[in-house]
């Protein structure tokens, strides 16, 4: 059976699936699944295309597609081991094949495994691919500051996009939020952007990320 399921996940998910994870996951949790979908296209398709960023990046096209019953099976299955590791792989299969479950496993993960050391994955993971929903990803972490507030800020900024420029102006209008002034010394330099020659281009972002004391650490309004 579990031959069977790799072969599946194989086929759904492509050779990047079978090298980042997948024989961890298959070999250390119990999956018993009884019936998968076929493979297709990832959940992705179903979305809206929209002008600017990608509502998934190219790079995440491909992936399998399963039934919500099958996928809630496997996931609890997966996060049942307890084992970080398992759980990672997992969780980044169903992110790198531009799942819609992407955010919801990624947030499972995170309230699932709390230190330190293994929180920090998921950034590198996030900011790996640029498209809308990893942006909507920062965003959220950077509302409920899941990360350092203000090195979200700096990743979003890296984006140089309408998009991303949308998200540093919502987070320098709002009074609550305790990264306001950087957002808005940041909106004003990407504002102008355009307007400056490359070679004396010195983004907030940088300056931003001097002021951080630890960019790994767990404070969120830092």
């Amino acid at each position: 059976m579990k031959s069977f399921i790799v072969l599946l996940l194989i086929i759904g998910g492509g050779y990047y699936w079978y090298t980042h994870g997948l024989s961890t996951v298959i070999a250390k949790a119990n999956l018993n699944p009884k019936e998968f979908v076929q493979a297709g296209k990832s959940a992705k398709a179903d979305l809206p295309a929209i002008a600017g960023l990608p509502e998934i990046a190219p790079e995440r096209s491909s992936g399998l597609k399963m039934s919500a019953q099958n996928m809630n099976l496997v996931e609890t299955t997966v996060f049942n081991t307890y084992d970080s590791n398992v759980c990672y792989a997992y969780t980044e299969m169903i992110y790198a094949s531009g799942s819609a479950n992407a955010p919801k496993v990624i947030n499972k993960y995170l309230s699932t495994f709390t230190l330190p050391e293994e929180k920090n994955k998921i950034l590198p993971l996030i900011t790996k691919y640029k498209d809308k929903q990893s942006l909507r990803i920062l965003e959220d972490f950077m509302k409920r500051g899941v990360f350092s507030r203000k090195m979200l800020l700096k990743k979003i900024s890296e984006y140089h996009t309408e998009e991303s420029k949308d998200v540093v102006k919502r987070t320098a209008e709002n009074n609550l939020s305790p990264i306001k002034e950087e957002a808005k010394e940041m909106l004003n330099e990407l504002m102008n952007w355009d307007k400056v020659p490359t070679g004396d281009r010195v983004p907030a972002a940088r300056r931003v990320a001097g002021l951080m004391n630890n960019p790994n650490a767990n404070q969120g309004d830092i």
